[in-house]
């Protein structure tokens, strides 16, 4: 038995969490989570609002609020929205705490070495004698001419604008000239540690090799020492500085902090989860792979702290052969799906399905939607289940009979293993496809059996194939837990992942229900009018 800690990404405070996030990051970490415990290990799901940034606080003064009570709204939302689609934490806490500012600034502390001040040039107000940042600046896109851009990049051309190049810079809040002046800023040495990382990634860290050969090209362009100091009122205090850290400094400490607070409430010790011993699982999508690459673990090598033992990264999702676009309003916001009252475990099966791991992207289809869930769930282990049950109380009152099982029951053991196999290499996708494959095996038994017209087949077929969902619920707890709960209740049978054992003679299973009703064209049509395709 192992102790596994396994991260999801931190979702920022500052906006509605959609199919891509989910698709990418929470939900894989959760059935990562669900197997392992299943498995027998004992593996904890952290999670945090990412609090911190310039965004947040250009949001905050936006709206007239303070940015404690501006995240505090979206931390709420967040987890709404995970429940709802049965994202289970252990613990869901946040960056902006005391607990949190208290472990970032220790681990400053212990990193301190390896920081060194340098002049950079800032936009300065003259007006509110304060530092502009980015999101605080605007002005004409030097590549488009477009006005009132920020100064960071044209949401026009959408090209990034080097530091100095945005023309006529002004004030977001007052409308005077910005100036240009030096600041004296902080900086990580992140080059001092290029050669550490580059072993630590090619022989020591498991990842998709796809993402680790896209790391591996800025390794060898040459890793660049990293500004981690910001000049703006919100985010953690550097001790004995003026700013406070840049917010990719303090938000993967954040997993840690989680950690903290989830030993302290459960009477446990961080350094007995946090170890060599343990396995480290950090989920994240590809654009965040830079920074979990390289800054997190060169920032663990620098303060002593152990390194992450896995790195699993899934690629975009666009939607309906689109990029997503929140501005346009073409994605699918969790909330949206919850309001359409969808199936929250349907699409948990249908995202799963569709994520390859690494850095592929991929595609959400309304049509295809419907078509995975009613092709490979519900005609398939649904009608499995259905018949199972129906012709065993039929036959037998619903009990099973003492003779020989099929060979196929073989068979589904041996593919429960190479679902094992896959789900510990995070290959969740493959994992869900061999469940699929071993409902479909029975099937095609009890088609090619007929037992309907066969009587003396009977007692072997219900036997071999009530043994076989057993199986299949188990593997199907990770991805869809309420349902395998459902299906074990009907099969009276416990979710004991080692039990390979066929259902004894004169065990008796509950009479079939409807678990697996099929997607309607009502549904995809009221997928679609989220997203305005109707």
């Amino acid at each position: 038995m192992k102790k596994v800690v396994v991260t999801a990404a931190l979702p920022y405070a500052n906006g509605e969490l959609h199919m891509g996030h989910l698709r990418s990051t929470y939900l894989p970490a959760d059935i990562y989570t669900r197997f392992r415990n299943l498995v027998g290990d004992m593996a904890v799901y952290l999670c945090a609002t990412d609090e911190h940034g310039t965004p947040i606080l250009f949001r905050a003064e936006e709206q007239g609020v303070r940015p404690e009570e501006y995240v505090k709204q979206w931390r709420v939302r967040h987890l709404e929205d995970f429940q709802s689609v049965g994202i289970h934490f252990n613990r869901f806490f946040q960056t902006h705490s005391p607990e949190h500012i208290q472990l970032t600034q220790r681990m400053f502390e212990k990193l301190r070495q390896h920081t060194y001040k340098q002049k950079v040039p800032i936009f300065w107000c003259p007006a509110e004698q304060t530092t502009l940042p980015d999101r605080f600046v605007v002005g004409t896109c030097p590549f488009c001419e477009a006005p009132d851009q920020y100064g960071d990049q044209c949401e026009k051309c959408g090209k990034v604008i080097p530091f100095g190049e945005l023309k006529e810079a002004r004030c977001k809040r007052c409308g005077t000239p910005a100036e240009v002046r030096d600041s004296e800023d902080l900086f990580f040495r992140l080059s001092a540690f290029a050669s550490r990382l580059e072993t630590f990634i090619r022989e020591q860290l498991h990842a998709p090799e796809d993402a680790k050969n896209f790391v591996m090209g800025w390794v060898r362009d040459g890793i660049k020492d990293w500004d981690i100091e910001r000049r703006i009122p919100w985010g953690v205090p550097i001790p004995g500085h003026e700013g406070v850290f840049y917010v990719w400094f303090d938000a993967p400490i954040g997993y840690m902090t989680t950690l903290f607070k989830w030993c302290g409430e459960n009477h446990q010790k961080f350094e007995d989860w946090w170890n060599p011993q343990s396995e480290i699982v950090h989920f994240i999508g590809k654009d965040i792979a830079y920074h979990h690459f390289l800054f997190w673990p060169a920032m663990l090598m620098a303060s002593g702290f152990t390194l992450p033992t896995q790195i699993p990264v899934r690629g975009y999702l666009n939607l309906e052969g689109k990029k997503l676009s929140k501005s346009r309003n073409w994605c699918i916001s969790i909330q949206a799906w919850s309001e359409q009252k969808q199936d929250p475990e349907y699409l948990r099966f249908y995202l799963t399905w569709i994520t390859p791991s690494g850095l592929k992207d991929t595609d959400f289809s309304a049509v295809e939607y419907a078509q995975v869930v009613n092709s490979e769930l519900v005609n398939n282990i649904g009608n499995l289940l259905q018949r199972t049950l129906k012709f065993s109380h039929q036959i037998s009152g619903g009990k099973i009979d003492d003779v020989p099982l099929s060979d196929v029951f073989t068979k589904v053991v041996e593919l429960k293993q190479k679902y094992h196999a896959e789900m510990l290499k995070c290959e969740l996708s493959e994992g869900l496809r061999l469940v699929s494959e071993a409902g479909k095996l029975v099937n095609a038994y009890f088609q090619e059996k007929e037992p309907w017209k066969n009587r003396e087949v009977a007692p072997e077929v219900i036997r071999t194939s009530a043994s076989c969902l057993k199986l299949i619920t188990h593997m199907l707890v990770p991805f869809l837990p309420k349902r395998a709960e459902k299906m074990a209740t009907l099969l009276n049978c416990q979710l004991k992942w080692k039990d390979d054992d066929a259902l004894p003679a004169g065990h008796k299973m509950a009479e079939a229900e409807i678990l697996f009703p099929h997607v309607e064209d009502r549904d995809v049509k009221a997928i679609k009018s989220i997203y305005g395709a109707v």
